[in-house]
């Protein structure tokens, strides 16, 4: 089987794996923008794979809220294929 992401088709890049996840999240476009809803597929200390309700255009930075009590992460979209969206965390340092 190896080392290939069967999403890509390419090799494998990440330093850190992910792991399978079926959760709702809400993505803010910004300040006063209303947050959409995606759904995360796999996350990684690192990033994640979500999927987008809608087809629409992300800013170069965004936040994805992963839960209602203020869990969120500072996200940029490394890659894209329609609505699937694979994000690198921004604040990854961060404890």
């Amino acid at each position: 089987m190896g080392n290939v992401d069967s999403h890509q088709g390419q090799a494998e890049l990440r330093q850190r794996p992910r792991r399978p996840l079926h959760y709702r999240a809400r993505i803010l476009l910004g300040e006063k923008g209303q947050p959409r809803s995606c759904s995360i597929e796999d996350i990684s200390e690192s990033g994640a794979r979500i999927v987008l309700q809608a087809d629409e255009e992300l800013p170069k930075r965004f936040l994805l809220l992963l839960s209602a009590r203020g869990g969120a992460r500072i996200c940029r979209e490394v890659w894209r294929d329609e609505l699937t969206v694979g994000v690198e965390f921004l604040d990854s340092d961060r404890s």
